[in-house]
């Protein structure tokens, strides 16, 4: 019988949320758990995926993933992968939460949240989060929701129960701004910032400037899984703004929402306009500062 690697950690994840960055989330993960287990001691089962639209499955020896990432992108629904011996799926996030607990085992739980952003209020993401924190639960979450709209009452609370929120997917994806302020730059003032934060509008714009089609770069996006699920939010400015709210209010202890920020987005812009304006050696950017 092989010896227990005494620097081991396992723990137990439970995902709100199962589309393209749920979804491409379990599909590394999974790509990396040899490297995670041999190179940095961590293991992990997968206990719970709570959907909207796709059902929910929870298995306490956890679940296939690759399993639920193929009945979600047939779109058939996570029913099947629901562990029959135990309960009836979860029907709210909150009924959800409390089973994963009750399943973990006593590890390390961590929830997993990849919902969509409601720029209007950040709902239903920060109850999501706040409840998984209150059931003990360490929470990531790649939502600016929480962030634009509730995050220094969450930290204050994760920081209470002892767990922690983390966000560092929420901007600028696989660059760790977050992480590289608070671990770097620990005794530096952030008083303002200024570029790109959408990297959709960024791909829309630069394909109008040679020649090409606003509808068809979006769409583009979109197949890659880039661009958000309601393009409004990428093309009339809102992500831009809910990550302008966000960076503030993590790095600058701002308390600003996304209606907060003054926005403008590409609407008003044709192809010939910058296409024009690129032959003559200007550019357009949708460009967020503080």
């Amino acid at each position: 019988m092989p010896e227990r690697d005494p620097k081991l950690v396992s723990f137990d994840l439970a995902l709100i949320g199962f589309g393209n960055v749920g979804r491409r989330f379990v599909k590394l993960l999974e790509q990396q758990r040899k490297a995670l287990l041999h190179d940095h001691h961590l293991d992990y089962r997968v206990i719970g995926i709570a959907t909207s639209r796709h059902g929910t499955a929870m298995r306490r020896q956890g679940l296939d993933l690759y399993s639920a990432v193929k009945l979600v992108e047939s779109g058939g629904t996570l029913d099947a992968l629901h562990d029959a011996g135990a309960e009836p799926s979860p029907t709210d996030t909150q009924s959800f939460i409390e089973r994963f607990a009750d399943l973990s085992d006593d590890k390390p739980r961590v929830v997993v949240e990849t919902t969509t952003l409601d720029v209007a209020t950040g709902e239903p993401a920060i109850r999501h989060v706040r409840t998984a924190i209150n059931s003990g639960a360490h929470v990531i979450t790649t939502n600016k929701g929480p962030a634009a709209f509730a995050y220094h009452a969450l930290c204050d609370e994760a920081k209470a129960v002892g767990v922690s929120f983390l966000l560092e997917g929420t901007v600028l994806d696989g660059i760790p701004i977050l992480n590289l302020v608070r671990e770097t730059l620990p005794t530096v003032g952030i008083t303002g910032f200024r570029g790109v934060l959408n990297s959709t509008t960024n791909h829309i714009l630069t394909v109008m400037e040679q020649g090409g089609s606003a509808a068809e770069a979006l769409a583009e996006m979109q197949a890659q899984g880039i661009a958000e699920a309601d393009a409004s939010l990428d093309v009339e400015g809102w992500d831009a703004a809910a990550k302008t709210a966000a960076l503030a209010n993590v790095l600058m202890d701002a308390r600003l929402t996304p209606r907060a920020i003054a926005r403008t987005g590409l609407s008003g812009l044709t192809e010939s306009t910058v296409r024009e304006a690129f032959l003559h050696g200007r550019r357009f950017k949708l460009v967020a500062s503080v």
